[in-house]
C-alpha cells in the first residue's frame, strides 16, 4: 500500500488550524492562522499547511473539518464537531482520560469521556471571562505574548487575587495592580487561578 496523507482542518471562532498526517501517525505539516470562521483564515491555513508539507490538495486521501466554521469548507470528505474530535484525540493520546477542558477563543467546554466516547459536556458561551479572549486581553495589558503566560506564571512567588469574573472589570483590576507595583508574575498567577475558578464554577 502507498503512503496516505490525511488533512485535518479546525476552523475556530478566532483561529484556523491545519495538520497533515502521514499514514495516520506522523505529523508532516501544520499551520495556524490568527483569524477564524468567516475570514480568509481557513484558506490561508490550508495553503500554509500544504506548503509546509510540500504536498498538494489532490494528494490528500481524506480531509476532515471541525470547529465553529467547519461547514464553510468545501474540499472535505466529512466533518465532525469539535467536541467529538476532542474526545477522540484525547483518548488516543491518553487512553485513561475521563475529563477534557477546552478553553476556546469565545467559550469554555468541559467534556466527560467514558471508554473514548463523550457522554456529557457543559459549555459556557455567554461570557468572555475564562476564555481565550480573556487571556488575549490580559496578555495585551501586561504586554506579553499569550503563549508566554504559562511560563511567566510559574515564576510567581505569591498569588495576586483577580476577583472579578468579568473580563472588562478584571482588566481594570490588572491595570490597578500594575499601578500599585504588583509583580507581573504574581498577577499572571492570579489570572490563571481566576480562570480555573471560573471553569470549575
Amino acid at each position: 500500500m502507498g503512503t496516505k496523507y490525511t488533512l485535518g482542518i479546525d476552523v475556530g471562532s478566532t483561529t484556523s488550524k491545519c495538520i497533515i498526517l502521514k499514514d495516520g501517525k506522523e505529523i508532516v505539516g501544520k499551520s495556524l492562522v490568527a483569524v477564524g470562521a468567516g475570514t480568509s483564515g481557513p484558506d490561508r491555513a490550508i495553503k500554509e499547511v500544504l506548503e509546509s508539507a510540500g504536498l498538494k490538495k489532490e494528494e490528500m486521501s481524506y480531509v476532515l473539518a471541525t470547529g465553529y466554521g467547519r461547514n464553510s469548507i468545501e474540499m472535505i470528505n466529512d466533518q465532525m464537531s469539535e467536541l467529538s474530535c476532542h474526545a477522540k484525540g484525547a483518548s488516543y493520546l491518553f487512553p485513561e482520560v475521563h475529563t477534557v477542558i477546552d478553553i476556546g477563543g469565545q467559550d469554555v467546554k468541559v467534556l466527560q469521556i467514558e471508554n473514548g466516547v463523550m457522554v456529557n459536556f457543559q459549555m459556557n458561551d455567554k461570557c468572555a471571562a475564562g476564555t481565550g479572549r480573556f487571556l488575549d486581553v490580559m496578555a495585551r495589558v501586561l504586554e506579553v505574548k499569550v503563549g508566554d503566560l504559562g511560563e511567566l506564571g510559574e515564576k510567581s512567588t505569591k498569588q495576586v487575587a483577580i476577583s472579578s469574573t468579568c473580563t472588562v472589570f478584571a482588566e481594570s483590576e490588572v491595570i490597578s495592580q500594575l499601578a500599585q507595583g504588583s509583580d507581573m508574575h504574581d498577577i499572571i498567577n492570579g489570572i490563571h487561578h481566576s480562570i480555573a475558578a471560573r471553569v470549575v464554577g
